[in-house]
This record gives C-alpha cells, sequence and structure tokens, in this order.
C-alpha cells in the first residue's frame, strides 16, 4: 500500500474529504491519472525536474488498475526524489475524471489549482510563467498553455493537433525558443483547454465544481468555461508557455462525447460559433501568439519573392540576390523563394547553389500554397495582383520601397491615369504592409513626408556592398560594339538604366564642358538597358545633334554582361554617376571596387553612405563639375585618394550586416499586430480595396451611395453573385478601354 510509504520518505496518502494545507492562492499541481503507466512516468519526471521543490504536487489517482504506478511512485520515494509537499490520493474506485477532478479541487483548497494531464510533460519554468499568465488580469479563470495537441492552441500547425513534435525539435529547445521570443500577448480565448490548465480559487468558488453532467468526461472544461464567462471571467492563452501532449494516454475515447457537445450547443447556442470564429480568425493576438509558437518549433520561414530575376541584372536584381544569399549565410530561417518563368540563367544558377532553399515558380503558386510566416517582397510593387500575390505566400508582408522615384514622377507612366494608378497603389501597398524597409534614411522621410506609411513600421536598413552572390567575375570581357578606336583608360563610363532622373543628359554636358575647357578628347560610354517609358532618350538625341563634337565621342551600349561591365568599369578612366535621385546607389562601390574614381553629386541617399570630401559633381553645374574631373583625371594621386575614400565608406556596408537587421524586422513585424487591411486605408487613402479570395480589385468608393455599398458587400460576400458582377464589370472596362484606344487592355 502507498499508506505504508509515508513512514519511508515524503509521500503523503490523502484519502477524499481530507486538506492537504495549503495557503489561498498558492499553486498546487494536481496530475489526474488512470492506468498508462509509461506516459505517467514521463509527466512526473518532467514535473519533478522543471518545478520548484517547494510547490505541492497532487496526484489523483482514479483507481488505477495497474499496480505498478503506485510502485513507481513509492521507487521515486525510496530514491528521495519526491519533493517535500507530494500528495497521493487514491479513489476507492474509478469515478471518472469530472469527479476526480473535483475531489481534487477540495482537497486543494484554498489553494489553485493546476490540472496537467498524465500524458504531458513540461518544460523549464512552465508553472512560473503558467501563473503569471493566470494573474495577469483580474479577472482571469483560467489559463491555458500552447501545445502540440491542443485544438485552438495546437502549433506548428494552426488548428491541427498533432501527437508528436517536428523531427528535430525537443520540449526543451522549444521551450527555451518560446520563452525567449513570446512577447506575452496573454490573448483571450473561449474556453479553457485541458491539457494544461491553471485554474484560480476565485473561479471555482465563483461558479462551482465541473459539472457531473459531463461524467466520465469531456466537455466539463468548456461548461464550466461557459460558467465563468457568463459570470464577467475570461479565459487566456499562456503564449509564453509549452507543452507537449500526446493526447489520449489517460482517458482514451468516451462514447459520450457526442452527447456532451449536444449538451453544450443546448446550453450555450453561441458557444460553436466562437470557437469557429476564433479558429479562423486572421488577425488578433490569439494568431499572433500561435504564429511565435510555430516560430519556436520549426524555426522562422520566410518568402522572398524573386520574381524581378528576369535576363537583364540591375540593381534591383543584384539586391535580390545578395539579400537571398545573405539571408541563406545566417542559417537562422527556412527561405522560399519565388522566382519567375523566365528567369535568368546566372539567377538560376546562383540560387541553385544555396543548399535547403525551396525554388518554386511563380505559376505554381495556387489558392492552396502553404504560408510562411513572413514574405517579403524586395523591390516596389508595380500591380495590385501582386498584393494578392503576397497574401497568398505569408501571414505577415514585408515590402522594401526603394523610393518614391516612380510616384513623384508622372513621367515615368504611359499617361496620367497610370501614374494615377501607381499612387493608389503605392498608397494600399504601404497602408497595408507589415513592415516597410528602406535602403537609407532619405528614402524613409520622403514617404513619411507624404504620410504614406505608419512611423512605427519603417525601417531602415542600408544594404551591402560586398557582393558574394554576384562578386565582380574573375574573367573580362571587351564589348564587341564597343568602337575599335576608344582607347583603354580614354573614357569616362555612366552606367545605369536610361531613366530620365539617372541624368545622363548631364554626364553628356559633362563631356561638352570637357571638351571645350579642358580639350579632353576622351570618350563617354553608356551601359545599362533602356526603359520602355519615362527615359531621356529624345532629349539625349536632341542634345547630340546640337553638339556634333560631344556625339562623335559618345557611344550606348545599352545592356552588358557582367564580364563586359567588369571590362569596363576597369578600364575606364572614372565612373561618372550623376544621378539625381538615388534609394541607396551601388556604382560608386562598384567602381572603387575595381580600382577607379566613381564622381557623383553628394545628395539624396548618397549622403548617408559616402563623405562628402569625396563628392565631384556640382549638381547641376557642368562646367564645374568638368572642371573637378579634370582635376581628377590628370592626378592620380587624386584619383587613388578619391577611390580609397569611397571604398572605406564601403567597408562599414556589409551584406551580413544587412541580413541580421533584416531578422530583427521581421521578428518586429511578427511581434506587432497583424495589419487589418479596412482599418489600415482609415484616414490614409480614399480608396475601398476589394481583396477576396478569387481575385482583387481595387475602386474608388467615395461616390456611391451607402445603400449601394452594402448590396455590393452582400453581393462580393456570395460566390455565386460576385462573379457574374465581376464579369459584368470587367466587360464594360474592356469594351470602354477598346471604344478609347482601339484595342483590348
Amino acid at each position: 500500500m502507498i499508506a505504508d510509504a509515508a513512514a519511508e520518505g515524503r509521500l503523503r496518502q490523502i484519502e477524499p474529504g481530507e486538506k492537504i494545507g495549503v495557503n489561498r492562492e498558492e499553486p498546487v499541481v494536481v496530475i489526474p491519472v488512470f492506468g498508462a503507466l509509461d506516459l505517467f512516468a514521463r509527466c512526473l519526471e518532467s514535473v519533478l525536474r522543471h518545478t520548484a521543490k517547494d510547490v505541492p504536487i497532487l496526484i489523483a489517482d482514479d483507481a488505477s488498475p495497474d499496480p505498478e504506478l503506485g510502485e513507481f511512485v513509492r521507487e521515486l520515494d525510496r530514491k528521495q526524489a519526491l519533493p517535500e509537499r507530494f500528495f497521493y490520493l487514491r479513489q476507492p474506485k474509478n469515478v471518472g475524471f469530472v469527479a476526480n477532478a473535483n475531489t481534487a479541487f477540495a482537497v486543494t483548497a484554498p489553494g489553485d489549482v493546476v490540472i496537467l494531464n498524465s500524458d504531458c510533460e513540461v518544460g523549464p519554468e512552465w508553472l512560473e510563467r503558467l501563473r503569471a499568465a493566470a494573474y495577469a488580469d483580474t479577472n482571469v479563470a483560467t489559463a491555458s498553455t500552447l501545445t502540440n495537441n491542443g485544438t485552438l492552441l495546437s502549433v506548428p500547425e494552426r488548428n491541427c493537433p498533432r501527437p508528436e513534435l517536428p523531427p528535430g525539435a525537443t520540449l526543451e529547445g522549444v521551450s527555451a525558443n518560446l520563452a525567449r521570443s513570446s512577447p506575452r500577448l496573454r490573448p483571450r480565448i473561449p474556453t479553457a483547454i485541458g491539457h494544461c490548465t491553471y485554474i484560480r480559487r476565485s473561479a471555482l468558488e465563483l461558479v462551482g465544481d465541473f459539472d457531473t453532467a459531463f461524467s466520465p468526461g469531456y466537455g466539463e472544461e468548456v461548461d464550466f468555461s461557459q460558467r465563468c464567462i457568463l459570470r464577467g471571467l475570461s479565459h487566456i492563452a499562456a503564449d509564453d508557455v509549452f507543452v507537449f501532449h500526446r493526447g489520449a494516454g489517460s482517458f482514451g475515447v468516451n462514447q459520450a462525447q457526442q452527447q456532451h457537445e449536444r449538451l453544450i450547443a443546448r446550453r450555450y447556442p453561441y458557444y460553436h460559433y466562437g470557437v469557429q470564429a476564433a479558429a479562423e480568425r486572421q488577425t488578433g493576438p490569439l494568431t499572433r501568439a500561435l504564429d511565435i509558437g510555430a516560430r519556436a518549433i520549426n524555426g522562422l520561414a520566410v518568402t522572398i519573392d524573386a520574381r524581378c530575376l528576369g535576363p537583364d541584372i540591375t540593381g534591383t536584381q543584384v539586391h535580390a540576390l545578395e539579400l537571398i544569399h545573405a539571408l541563406w549565410r545566417t542559417r537562422q530561417l527556412q527561405l522560399r523563394v519565388v522566382v519567375p518563368p523566365s528567369i535568368g540563367d546566372e539567377p538560376k544558377r546562383l540560387l541553385d547553389e544555396l543548399e535547403g532553399i525551396h525554388m518554386v515558380c511563380s505559376d505554381e503558386i495556387g489558392d492552396d500554397a502553404y504560408k510562411t510566416e513572413i514574405v517579403h517582397r524586395p523591390f516596389q510593387v508595380f500591380d495590385a495582383g501582386d498584393l494578392r500575390f503576397l497574401k497568398q505566400l505569408g501571414h505577415r508582408v514585408v515590402i522594401t520601397q526603394q523610393d518614391l522615384i516612380a510616384y513623384r514622377n508622372p513621367g515615368y507612366g504611359r499617361w496620367h491615369l497610370d501614374w494615377a494608378d501607381l499612387q493608389r497603389l503605392t498608397r494600399l501597398t504601404l497602408a497595408s504592409a507589415d513592415a516597410v524597409l528602406f535602403f537609407s534614411q532619405h528614402a524613409a522621410e520622403d514617404t513619411l513626408a507624404e504620410e504614406l506609411v505608419d512611423p512605427s513600421r519603417v525601417h531602415v536598413v542600408h544594404l551591402g556592398v560586398d557582393h558574394q552572390a554576384l562578386a565582380p567575375p574573375t574573367t573580362f570581357a571587351r564589348p564587341e560594339e564597343l568602337p575599335v578606336e576608344i582607347a583603354e583608360e580614354g573614357f569616362l563610363l555612366c552606367l545605369g538604366t536610361n531613366f530620365t532622373h539617372k541624368n545622363r543628359l548631364f554626364a553628356l554636358e559633362v563631356l561638352r564642358a570637357l571638351q571645350e575647357r579642358h580639350d579632353w578628347d576622351g570618350w563617354l560610354v553608356f551601359a545599362g538597358p533602356h526603359a520602355a517609358s519615362g527615359t531621356s532618350a529624345a532629349e539625349e538625341r536632341a542634345l547630340l545633334k546640337r553638339y556634333p563634337s560631344a556625339a562623335r565621342r559618345t557611344v550606348d551600349l545599352k545592356g552588358v554582361s557582367d564580364e563586359e561591365k567588369q571590362w569596363l568599369v576597369a578600364r575606364s578612366a572614372g565612373v561618372i554617376y550623376p544621378s539625381v535621385y538615388e534609394g541607396f546607389g551601388l556604382v560608386p562601390f562598384e567602381a572603387a571596387e575595381a580600382g577607379r574614381p566613381c564622381f557623383f553629386a553628394w545628395q539624396t541617399a548618397l549622403t548617408e553612405t559616402l563623405p562628402e570630401t569625396a563628392a565631384t559633381l556640382v549638381p547641376w553645374n557642368a562646367e564645374l563639375s568638368a572642371d573637378a574631373i579634370a582635376d581628377v583625371l590628370e592626378d592620380p594621386r587624386k584619383a587613388n585618394a578619391l577611390t580609397e575614400a569611397i571604398r572605406a565608406a564601403g567597408s562599414r556596408l556589409r551584406w551580413d550586416k544587412t541580413a541580421s537587421e533584416i531578422l530583427t524586422v521581421y521578428d518586429k513585424a511578427l511581434r506587432r499586430p497583424h495589419r487589418d487591411l479596412t482599418t489600415a486605408l482609415d484616414g490614409v487613402m480614399p480608396v475601398w480595396n476589394l481583396m477576396t479570395s478569387d481575385g482583387g480589385a481595387v475602386l474608388d468608393m467615395r461616390a456611391v451611395p451607402y445603400a449601394s455599398y452594402r448590396g455590393l458587400t452582400a453581393i462580393i460576400g456570395r460566390r455565386w453573385l460576385r462573379w457574374p458582377l465581376f464579369f459584368l464589370l470587367g466587360s464594360v472596362y474592356r469594351l470602354g478601354y477598346f471604344v478609347r484606344h482601339g484595342r483590348l487592355p
């Protein structure tokens, strides 16, 4: 008998009706048990290992038929492995979970009760954090922990209980990760979850014990929880505590479960709806808590929208590839990279080198695609469909807004309504993103000045310049289109797309001034792809027509390969970089890495990354700029000093540092409340966004009467009405477009 063991050690036999003698609100760990010795042994050993020695522990044995269970406890007592306040209560006959728990409530009064299923295991500091959650507010009745197998509180896959942890995950590791990362949101939940529940004595005194109508078990904690809620109390999730739950170990499947579900539905008609709403809600503290719990188990999973990786490689593509490589090197996250069907050979090769990343083509993404915690688009959004696409890929959306060049400049649209659409889309994107990244403080302040984004979601992270994915090639190639008469080191190189803000016109003016003021007989070589709109092509032709001498010494190579670009940089006399507006500006650092001076103007983002003393161009005076360039070209020491100054500035800009800072941004985004799009748009933009699971559209609702607005929302909420409406609207739009343009959109 267990009673005989009392004299041997600390084990105390308790009879129903006795009191164990605890203080008011002192927590007592109660482990109800019925058979399943192996699971109970693991449970008790974890409790003894991770619970303070002065905490009372009560084993509530519901007349287990297995005598080995009692022998196991006696053996622990003989080994002096039990704490001083260890109690064993055995029912004279099997009474079921409800009556067994009620007996435990009585013998532990006036203390609080922690009901821990015997098929659970706990981790370090579990009880301290659980009690802190239970007392987070004065009206809390119960606190339940996150678990692998616990209906609403299941992680890592929400609403999908699993009997095991994923491969590689351990209880201790998950517990430590969660304790470190949880913001302790204490989300309200519609019911206590029975695997591990802290029940405050005040709640028991207010509403009473478990209702024996739910004997032998199932539904008793739901009924108790609803009685508490209706009396003004609440239930919360202890979102910094994880308890492993094997499931169905001590109780098994009860045939009365369906009957008890019907009883719950009769007593509390709202309950099942409330649970379903909580399970399906995509915003709010519970969703955040479960996301963080999943991350504590699986680690951080991030999707990078890399659909910019086409055949051409410009600054945007360099940034995307280097970011992916830098994040991969941290080994702190799982990476999925979405690429376009037309991905270039070089980007594909560079991604194939990264072991462990999941590369998927964008046309393979369907509505059933799994969502990672974060989806990051490292370049701006130019199409409304991209927002729906991003929402398919991740729970939290991080956008990199490189700059506001296109937003501010109407010349980059094909016509004025295109520009208006882009502005509207930019407002929508920045209002709905969970975090917005900028390459420079200047770009961030530019956006804040337009009141396009909440300052709390703005993050400035400089790029790295020590490219490792796209390191300078070791083999050079002279461009075949380059005229043979161009002597090495006898030309200035101007890199970049022919967008107007790249200011190629000024480079031509500088060439003219160098010829007129310094008899310079060198060349100006443009290298970079030509854009479809917003270019300076017409103005360049007009200027070259006015200055034949400059025209004779100007070459436009358009797009070049990496090997050709490197040859041009290394063989040039210097790189001229007259850009008016930059979100970051990589060219000066690329030139310095190749040992060539770069001539730039100290403004916009370059004021943060480069010293003012290294700026050669005088904005925007071609004559003074030409004088300064000629001075450098004529003195190798000055050219070397300029190159070294830029190189020294670049030594502070490292991709590994960039990746570390972006991981911090991801963490902050996960800790913040979810962005509710309708809330985000309030006061930010006069546009109502209709984003459904079937498609997206941006509609200006300012002129729509309220009754019509309600009618539209009712139609959109019904699939069989939604599609005919959208088809009709689309047909009218296409007809109008055809009338205006003579072609279909």
